[in-house]
């Protein structure tokens, strides 16, 4: 048997894995009802044409391994031809000629029936001989089963941080930070936790880039400590591949409900109901940039929404969250330097002959490795000045570009004058961010975090 080794994705198999992960996650998270996961089941068996046997293989290398485990594995003879031959490909082309509604199981049973090449078809799978014929420019039939009605139910997290709802929305227009009597567009990005309808950050961002998500996920991180799970929607940010090598590195699922059913994640939709209701007061407030646009935000979150009592749940969110953190203390971040690394992008590149590192555009020296060393870039998409080299997983350097000619990168993926004034808006918001500086000094003087660790003790069988 020959040998195989796992090897670090590039672009086009990041791709793969990403495809793959989005069919094979409803089957490993248990949201699902039993009639629903089998025929889900079924569904991606024959979208990826693949046996009972292998689905399992694949459901448990995810439960393990997380999506990396849906890498190819390269095997020592890559690239060496081995069992199949031009002349079985040939031949099995003449069959398809015959017969165009011919089924690859059929064409290995006439293959093997055949005095010259029986044996030697026997020993090579149907999928080798669907792959060659696919490689070779034929068509052959795809098997979808037809959509049948779905069947949802109501579900919720199990305890504070088991499951966090993402989305993102047009916020309100505000000044241009840079034109005068120019007006500019804000985004907001929030995530709240599942179990007990806290908002655990929202904020306004001059666009809807993948960073900006990133932050908010970042500052919610550091704050409230890591979730389970996170459940998104579809666009670009959520499905981007840099967002889901950053909640593997972290050890986190990433759920997507399907194309068209915002419906699945309601309880960030009413959030997003009730944000539209403070950007209606926020933009005849008065509000100049988007730092005050932010604070007053957090502000009127602390007061307006996680100190409201919930009707679903009988209890304030923030109430509901602290009250049940003894079970399942969050886990906290503990290495800052290493948190804030995931956030950098990626990219491999080789050393040319120059021993340089083109990127971007730019050019990168390196000294230490040998011409034609393949490396790991990471990088700040915002800020192409320099980058972090990493070779063989182990970090190796950072490098300032000797020639920069973009210093930021090209198409990351995004989601997509007011003369009105208020006096009482602007009051309002006035009075919220007193309240809610009060509440955080109040808070400060009641909450530790020692009271957590003897709870969990006591929790502890």
């Amino acid at each position: 048997m020959k040998s195989t080794s796992i090897v670090d994705p590039n672009e086009e198999e990041l791709e793969r894995i990403q495809q793959t992960y989005e069919l094979l996650e409803p089957l490993v998270d248990g949201y699902l009802m039993d009639h629903e996961k089998r025929a889900h089941a079924e569904a991606v068996r024959q979208r990826l044409r693949i046996s009972p046997r292998t689905l399992r293989r694949y459901l448990k290398g995810l439960r393990e391994k997380g999506p990396r485990a849906l890498a190819r594995k390269r095997r020592s003879d890559a690239g060496k031809p081995r069992l199949f031959s031009p002349t079985m490909l040939k031949r099995a082309e003449e069959l398809l000629q015959q017969n165009p509604s011919r089924s690859v199981p059929m064409l290995m049973t006439l293959l093997a029936q055949e005095a010259e090449l029986g044996e030697l078809a026997k020993s090579f799978s149907p999928s080798t001989l669907y792959y060659h014929l696919r490689k070779a420019g034929h068509e052959l039939g795809r098997h979808r089963s037809s959509p049948s009605a779905a069947v949802y139910q109501r579900f919720q997290a199990d305890y504070p941080n088991h499951l966090w709802q993402g989305d993102a929305r047009h916020g309100i227009p505000l000044p241009h930070p840079d034109k005068a009597r120019k007006s500019k567009m804000t985004y907001l990005f929030a995530w709240v936790d599942d179990f007990s309808r806290k908002i655990m950050e929202a904020r306004y961002y001059w666009d809807e880039k993948l960073p900006r998500m990133e932050d908010c996920f970042r500052r919610a991180a550091l704050r409230w400590g890591l979730s389970d799970r996170l459940y998104c929607d579809n666009g670009r940010v959520y499905i981007s591949r840099h967002f889901l090598l950053l909640v593997t590195d972290l050890g986190l699922k990433k759920i997507h409900h399907p194309a068209y059913c915002a419906w699945c994640k309601g309880k960030v939709e009413n959030v997003m109901k009730s944000l539209k209701r403070f950007q209606s007061e926020a933009a005849v407030a008065g509000l100049k940039t988007i730092e005050e646009l932010n604070a007053t935000l957090a502000a009127w979150i602390e007061v307006e929404y996680n100190g409201k009592i919930h009707s679903s749940s009988g209890e304030t969110p923030n109430e509901r969250w602290r009250n049940n953190l003894g079970k399942h203390p969050p886990r906290r971040i503990t290495d800052l330097d290493a948190f804030g690394a995931l956030f950098l992008w990626r990219a491999q590149r080789s050393i040319d002959k120059f021993a340089t590192i083109r990127f971007q555009s730019n050019c990168y020296r390196i000294h230490g490795l040998p011409v034609g060393s393949c490396v790991e870039l990471r990088y700040n998409p915002f800020d192409l000045s320099e980058v972090k080299v990493y070779h063989q997983g182990a970090f190796h350097s950072i490098l300032r570009a000797s020639t920069l000619a973009r210093t930021a990168v090209l198409q990351v993926p995004e989601e997509r004058k007011n003369p009105n004034y208020s006096p009482e808006a602007a009051e309002y918001f006035r009075r919220i961010r007193e309240k809610a500086t009060e509440l955080k000094r109040q808070h400060a003087e009641q909450f530790r975090y020692a009271d957590l660790n003897a709870q969990h003790k006591e929790h502890t069988p």
